[in-house]
């Protein structure tokens, strides 16, 4: 299987069939995925069967898609870009979405054991575009460019 392939099956499975999501990763406690942002290490992560039922559960609504847009591998590693889209829910992240399909930008980073399964996952999404399509008024400055003012963002 080809590393598109695979990332297509990683994200396939993530949303439409957790049995066939969860065979990829290695066994219960020989995995950590990453997926939350807090700052105590034991809540922002699954390393559990039981977590990554609970948890990876908000995957499969029928409301999210992704779709893998770029994959770069190397020694035991892969980088997923993948766009993310929410469609039909009445909130997200408890603010009503009025109908609105959300998009965004996503990228997860796998690593993988001797035999091929995963041992750790790192998946970031780009949430200030969907919460900017909600309204907040959220400031992405490009900062990286090149004559960027710091002194504009006050």
């Amino acid at each position: 299987m080809t590393d598109i392939a695979y990332a297509q099956k990683w994200a396939h499975t993530r949303i439409n069939d957790q049995a066939a999501h969860r065979d990829l990763y290695a066994g219960s406690e020989e995995f950590v995925i990453e997926t939350r942002k807090v700052n105590d290490h034991l809540g922002d992560t699954i390393s559990t069967d039981d977590e990554f039922r609970q948890d990876l559960a908000v995957w499969a609504d029928g409301r999210q898609s992704m779709t893998v847009t770029e994959v770069f591998s190397g020694n035991g590693h892969v980088m997923i870009h993948w766009d993310y889209e929410v469609a039909g829910a009445d909130a997200y992240r408890g603010l009503p979405t009025d109908g609105k399909t959300l998009t965004t930008k996503a990228s997860t980073f796998l690593a993988f054991n001797d035999a091929g399964k995963i041992i750790l996952e790192s998946t970031v999404v780009n949430e200030n575009p969907l919460l900017q399509q909600l309204g907040l008024p959220i400031i992405t400055p490009h900062y990286w460019e090149e004559g960027f003012d710091p002194a504009s963002l006050g």
